[in-house]
């Protein structure tokens, strides 16, 4: 799995927008019910205009978003509400490569700016 944080221009100064979970096709374990990612993760960055959108992703929404308290320093996604967002789709969850969360939403979960950093 690698993570990789996307960032553009907002009110002139560089944000970060997406945070992209990539994996291979096959290899994601799509059987669990969450599965959890460190905020803290090393991640790579990229410009927006570096997205790749011939990749097939899934955008994971704030309410796909959940806390478990027994693991600080995550957030989690509900995987069965992704599973039936493809199936809505008719596409096969097996053949996603990429989740893409908005930042403002991790944010908005944490209830912090963890993504403060802004690079000038």
């Amino acid at each position: 799995m690698k993570i990789t944080v996307y960032y553009d221009y907002m009110e002139e100064k560089l944000a970060p927008i997406w945070y992209v979970v990539g994996f291979r096709k096959g290899e994601f374990d799509w059987s669990k019910n969450t599965l959890y990612i460190p905020v803290d993760a090393p991640f790579q960055r990229q410009g927006a205009e570096d997205f790749h959108s011939d990749t097939l992703g899934l955008s994971v929404t704030v309410g796909d978003l959940t806390l478990n308290h027994e693991k600080p320093g995550k957030f989690g996604i509900h995987l069965p509400s992704l599973r039936q967002r493809a199936a809505t789709a008719n596409v096969d969850y097996w053949d996603v490569e990429q989740l893409i969360i908005q930042v403002c939403d991790i944010e908005e979960l944490l209830q912090m700016n963890v993504f403060s950093e802004r690079i000038a």
